[in-house]
């Protein structure tokens, strides 16, 4: 369901933007048609079409009298982007895809994240759905429905970014924003079979986007190229690009824990991927990564932030996302405040990566996306738990990690040591291009 192969992709079409071919009005009628011919996805909650035509028309305007001159401000002109119904955008109201916001209002002031995008051309076309306040893995639950992927209308998308991910995949928009707090970009994006980066940690702002757990949320881009996702990334984060040729990698390959209980096509791609990176040239290890499985700081910081609304509309929650949530109650202030020690002294402590090692892969997520029917089951939970096994490591490690696709529905995560952003996207783009995309 993809764009077809007869069509321009949002990267194709980039270009034709920045060489002044194409209008952003013309753009953002495409991203319009695209998002009404596949509405049944349910990948949007709320399109904004008249303001992002009017955006648009902005936009060509100003270039119309050359007073839009600078390059860098410019890096993402007349591109329409879709952001998380999770992050803040002016005008529209805020709704984490949950009863309990049914009647928010309108936010009065863009996300940083948002302002960012605007201010370098990007139009926002609207917000995505997504799984009710982040709090799961497979989009399944959200008060706007299930959203459908766009590889197969009966799997979810995974989540908890599922919109923005169907959005891409399905040719909607030319990236998505997405938040990440156990693998929330990532996941979808594999699922999904697009590019989803989570920088690291504290590198792009949060200000304005609606917190799951504050120790553990990013925010970064989901793309069909990684060099579309960086391009996003580098204006969110506001650094220059920076691809230095990864040559001769020591790549640290991470199969215990990992890699148990593979679905068979997952473990195909992920051996695809090996290969790839010693086609490339790129001296593999296997090591073994440290991960730690402590909820106490999460579990505690959903509940202070839900806390009053559970206590003034609990019955708005879904059923399936609301006991997650009161779960935290139990975390007294001492486990709290000793399990966030104990997270800044893990982060510490593996700060600089493995030693001997540039990058570390491993497969994104043990399994393949499950049917939506199966998430009508008691064992719900549980494949959620499954499927962000591989990624939340990242999110308490606080590592820039890159999943890209290694088939429609399976992905592989390129992750680097701290701050070391463009050498995971520079690794993930060489990746990228050994794999080549054959689906």
């Amino acid at each position: 369901m993809p764009e077809s192969a007869n069509s321009p992709t949002w990267s194709e079409l980039r270009g034709q933007l920045q060489q002044g071919l194409l209008t952003a009005e013309a753009a953002v009628h495409l991203s319009l048609e695209r998002i009404a011919a596949l509405e049944s996805l349910n990948a949007f909650i709320t399109v904004d079409a008249e303001g992002a035509l009017k955006a648009a028309r902005e936009l060509d305007a100003l270039r119309a009298a050359a007073e839009y001159k600078n390059a860098k401000t410019g890096a993402l002109f007349g591109l329409p982007v879709a952001i998380k119904d999770l992050a803040d955008v002016k005008g529209l109201p805020t709704t984490a895809a949950s009863r309990v916001l049914h009647d928010a209002p309108a936010a009065v002031a863009d996300a940083e994240c948002v302002r960012r995008l605007r201010r370098a051309g990007a139009i926002i076309i609207g917000k995505t759905n997504l799984h009710e306040f982040a709090y799961g893995g497979s989009g399944a639950i959200s008060a706007y429905g299930a959203v459908r992927n766009p590889r197969d209308m009966e799997r979810v998308c995974g989540g908890s970014s599922s919109g923005s991910a169907a959005a891409v995949a399905a040719g909607m928009c030319f990236a998505a924003l997405g938040t990440d707090t156990a693998g929330s970009i990532r996941l979808p994006a594999a699922c999904c079979g697009v590019v989803g980066f989570k920088p690291t940690y504290g590198v792009v702002p949060v200000a304005g986007i609606m917190p799951l757990a504050w120790s553990y949320d990013h925010a970064g881009p989901l793309a069909s190229t990684v060099q579309d996702a960086a391009a996003v990334f580098a204006v969110l984060s506001g650094q220059d690009q920076d691809w230095t040729p990864p040559q001769g990698l020591r790549c640290g390959v991470a199969r215990q824990y990992f890699c148990d209980d593979l679905a068979p096509e997952v473990a195909a791609g992920f051996e695809r991927a090996l290969d790839a990176a010693r086609n490339l040239g790129w001296e593999l290890h296997e090591i073994e990564l440290a991960h730690d499985e402590d909820r106490k700081a999460s579990n505690a910081e959903s509940w202070a932030f839900h806390a009053p609304w559970v206590a003034e509309r609990s019955e708005l929650y879904d059923p399936g996302t609301l006991p997650r949530i009161v779960n935290g109650r139990k975390v007294t202030v001492e486990q709290y405040v000793e399990a966030r020690r104990a997270l800044e002294l893990f982060r510490e402590t593996h700060r600089d990566g493995v030693p001997g090692v540039d990058v570390v892969l491993s497969p994104t997520s043990p399994i393949l996306p499950p049917t939506l029917e199966s998430f009508a089951t008691p064992e719900a939970r549980r494949q959620e738990l499954v499927m962000l096994r591989n990624t939340r490591p990242f999110n308490v490690l606080g590592w820039p990690t890159v999943s890209l696709p290694t088939s429609a529905m399976t992905g592989v995560q390129v992750s680097a040591r701290w701050d070391r952003d463009w050498l995971a996207l520079s690794a993930a783009r060489s990746l990228e291009q050994a794999l080549g995309k054959k689906f």
